[in-house]
């Protein structure tokens, strides 16, 4: 059984390399990715092992020789201070990032219309105006978005898992077992708000149509409100999915650090694990499932985009081929 993320994926890489791909827009990706490779180190690294250094250094110590001067101590110092400084410097080198995507909405515009010039097999021209001044908005402004929720969240949790494994083997064994049963909520998602914004989409370009053809005296406010019933019906759908999805997460994301806690203080009392190794691992479960979870939302939002990219890649389509036909052949 193919996976619907499979093509999700195969389907974006395509269209990127068909409308998006040049050198200024990958320096910019390249940009952003350098800070979230920092800030991941930053969160899920630095953080916890300041706190680790901090109680284990404060609980082997007493009063009379506790001194900010101590190795761990000023350690602890050093790393909360770099990851403050990480994450201030960091934030300028997403300014070429979303400079390109921005950019990129007015070059894919202007590809479509170039290619349509020249073979332009559309049934339904009244969908056309929705297609370019909407779509494409919609699908680049979701590849930007899906690229920064997806990357340093997956990063974050990357390097809190090999944290986890550094303080405690046994623990990390479990965090990363664990990890496989998130796409057990992302996967029924993407199936189904598919055919929530094939409804919504196509409805909402509808919708833009009308609007121009009453104030041309062409379309009655009748046709205009069954128009917007439908994209209302396709929303409540994805509203729906939208919901199931995060409560499912939110319950996966927080029951797994009860769980490691549950374990850790039992590896505690059995003198296997300092009491902060047993601090650094609770804290960096925290950073293990949220942001899992996250970064799989970017693949969500990629599958809302699913049905815009098809849309977009059918006016340019020489050969007659959808997206979906088109992503199904990079995939074999």
């Amino acid at each position: 059984m193919k996976l619907k993320t499979a093509e999700v994926l195969a389907l974006t890489w395509r269209f990127y390399r068909r409308y998006v791909y040049s050198w200024e827009v990958n320096i910019g990706f390249i940009a952003a990715l350098v800070a979230f490779i920092l800030r991941a180190v930053a969160s899920g690294s630095l953080m916890p092992l300041a706190l680790t250094n901090l109680v284990n250094s404060l609980e082997n110590s007493t009063n009379s020789s506790l001194s900010i001067r101590e190795s761990g101590i000023m350690n602890a110092i050093l790393m909360i201070t770099a990851t403050a400084v990480i994450y201030t410097a960091t934030e300028w080198l997403f300014k070429p990032f979303w400079n390109s995507v921005a950019k990129s909405i007015a070059d894919v515009k202007n590809r479509v219309i170039s290619e349509m010039g020249v073979s332009n097999n559309l049934s339904n021209v009244n969908d056309l105006v929705g297609r370019l001044a909407s779509d494409v908005d919609f699908v680049m402004w979701n590849i930007g978005g899906m690229y920064t929720t997806f990357t340093p969240n997956i990063l974050t949790t990357i390097v809190s898992l090999v944290t986890i494994f550094q303080l405690s083997p046994v623990l990390g064994i479990v965090a990363v077992a664990a990890t496989p049963l998130s796409l057990l909520i992302m996967e029924p998602y993407i199936k189904g708000v598919e055919e929530a914004r094939q409804v919504e989409r196509s409805s909402y370009s509808e919708v833009i149509h009308l609007i121009d053809e009453y104030f041309k005296g062409n379309a009655e406010p009748g046709q205009i409100r069954d128009a917007l019933n439908k994209w209302y019906r396709g929303m409540t759908r994805q509203v729906f999915y939208d919901r199931t999805y995060w409560s499912s997460s939110f319950a996966y994301s927080l029951a797994m650090p009860v769980i490691l806690t549950i374990l850790g203080i039992h590896e505690t009392e059995r003198g296997r694990l300092p009491i902060g190794n047993l601090v650094g691992i609770i804290y960096t479960s925290m950073n293990v499932y949220s942001p899992l979870i996250n970064a799989l939302w970017g693949i969500c939002v990629l599958g809302q985009s699913l049905v815009p990219m098809n849309r977009i890649m059918q006016l340019s389509s020489n050969n007659g081929k959808s997206g979906t036909q088109l992503a199904e052949q990079a995939i074999h």
